[in-house]
Parts: C-alpha cells; sequence; structure tokens
C-alpha cells in the first residue's frame, strides 16, 4: 500500500512539474511592443495633414495605421500616457516637455524633427514691407505670449520701434511700442481676420492656423520668420523608443514619398529642407 501512495504521489510530481515547465516555455520571447500589427497615431486637426502624410508608407510596411484627431493640445499626450496612442504627431518640443514635467510622464520626440511651422506678415495692399500704405490696422494675436512675438517680428521688420525692454514684466505689448512711423493701430483678433484681411493693412498669422482656416499661407506674404526650436516631430513613450515598430514609423514618415504629400498650403515645411 505504502509503494502505491508513493507511486501516486511521485505521479502527481511529475504532472506539476511538466506543467510547470510547459507554461514557462509558452511566454513569447519577443516583447510584444516588437509584433505590433496595428498603429495608433494621435494628431490635431491643425496637424491631420502631417499625420496622414506617412500612413501609406508605414502601411506597406504591413501595418494597420489608425490615425485619430484630436480637437485639444493636451488629449493626445494623455492618450499616449495612457496607451491608447502608441505615437502622436502635433508638437513641438518645448511644450512636450513641459507637459511631461508637469505630468511625470516619459514621452519622447524622435529624430529628426519632422515639420516647422512659420509665422509672418501678410497684407493684401501691399507687395512688399517697402510700398506698405500708411496708416490702417495691424491685426496680432489675442494672447499676451504671441503678442510678445509678434511685436518682436514686427520690429524687426522695421515697421515698429519697442524700448529696450518691457515696461512691465517680460512681454512686451502696445504700450512698449516707442516709434510707430506708419501711424498703425494694433488690434488683437481671433481667426477670422485670415479670412477679413481687407480690414487691415497687415496680418501677423500663424500658418498652421491659417491653413486651418482655409486660408492659403503661401499668398500676400511679404515676410517670413521660421523658429526651428518649435519644429513638430514623433512623439513615443520613452520604453518604446527602440522597438522595431518605432524605427518603422520614422522610416516612413522621413520618406520622400510621405514629405511630398504635405503641400506647401497646409502650413508647414518639411524640417530636413
Amino acid at each position: 500500500m505504502i509503494k502505491r501512495i508513493l507511486g501516486i504521489l511521485l505521479g502527481v510530481s511529475m504532472v506539476i512539474i511538466l506543467a510547470t515547465g510547459c507554461s514557462s516555455t509558452s511566454t513569447p520571447a519577443t516583447s510584444t511592443s516588437e509584433e505590433k500589427t496595428t498603429i495608433k497615431i494621435g494628431t490635431s486637426s491643425v496637424s491631420k495633414d502631417l499625420a496622414e502624410s506617412g500612413k501609406k508608407a508605414l502601411e506597406a510596411k504591413g501595418y494597420k495605421v489608425e490615425i485619430i484627431v484630436f480637437n485639444d493640445y493636451v488629449l493626445p499626450n494623455d492618450a499616449l500616457a495612457e496607451g491608447k496612442l502608441d505615437a502622436n504627431l502635433y508638437q513641438h518640443e518645448a511644450y512636450m516637455n513641459n507637459y511631461n514635467s508637469s505630468h511625470n510622464t516619459k514621452i519622447i520626440m524622435l529624430q529628426p524633427k519632422l515639420y516647422n511651422y512659420y509665422s509672418g506678415l501678410y497684407s493684401v495692399k501691399a507687395n512688399s514691407i517697402e510700398s506698405l500704405p500708411n496708416g490702417g490696422a495691424v491685426g496680432i494675436a489675442q494672447d499676451a505670449s504671441n503678442i510678445n512675438i509678434q511685436l518682436k517680428q514686427l520690429q524687426e521688420a522695421g515697421i515698429i520701434t519697442l524700448s529696450d525692454k518691457p515696461a512691465a514684466g517680460n512681454l512686451y505689448t502696445v504700450a512698449d511700442i516707442t516709434k510707430n512711423p506708419h501711424g498703425y493701430t494694433f488690434v488683437t483678433a481671433d481667426h477670422t481676420k485670415y479670412k477679413n484681411m481687407g480690414d487691415y493693412t497687415i496680418v501677423v498669422g500663424t500658418s498652421n492656423t491659417m491653413a486651418e482656416a482655409g486660408v492659403d499661407t503661401t499668398k500676400n506674404l511679404l515676410k517670413k520668420f521660421v523658429n526651428t526650436n518649435l519644429a513638430l516631430g514623433m512623439s513615443v513613450m520613452e520604453k518604446n523608443k527602440d522597438a522595431k515598430w518605432v524605427k518603422d514609423i520614422m522610416s516612413a514618415y522621413t520618406s520622400k514619398e510621405s514629405i511630398a504629400n504635405v503641400p506647401a498650403s497646409s502650413g508647414f515645411e518639411y524640417a530636413g529642407k
């Protein structure tokens, strides 16, 4: 009887060992990130053309690609951090770093950066800065940060002169204009100014928002300003940076085919030019 009981226990032990061995060898040797077949890329409505540009080239590598458009600048990063997206293409690095700092996340921007947007001085009343008429309105941004930037651009173009430093705080305001030889008035206006350019002598516009408003950013442009530090790039979670599918994304989106899919009228220019 004892021998029979020992035999049964030995048999049970062997079954447990074999079952454990089978379980351990069934785990895939490679990370699931390396075996990804569907890639979800988030973007904003302004940057939709950029996200769509590389879709075909990435699908040619065997992936199913979903482009998800957000009407908000925070949600694409939220979705990426939560794992609902694999990547996003809509932001510049300064914005991404600020998001990481505020949310304790580890989103990185892949290199190279992909597209620059630009701002510019536009007018339907002149074909050069030198031929601008006196008087009338200059349409500028509504928020303090962009007003500061646009006033500096107007000074760079020789249209106004600003004080040596802002009178209050770190940002220039219209009150800091010391010379206005053309006698312009400065009007803060929303995106409607792009479609009503006849109401202004000059409109200071940002290419991506102008394109979103349906205005061709290549027309009526007197002077262009490009800040390469604000180039948009493809972003992923840091833990995925070395995954094969991440390398495939960048290969697709930097291909000649993909770059050609972004028209000049979109308000973006390839950063590799």
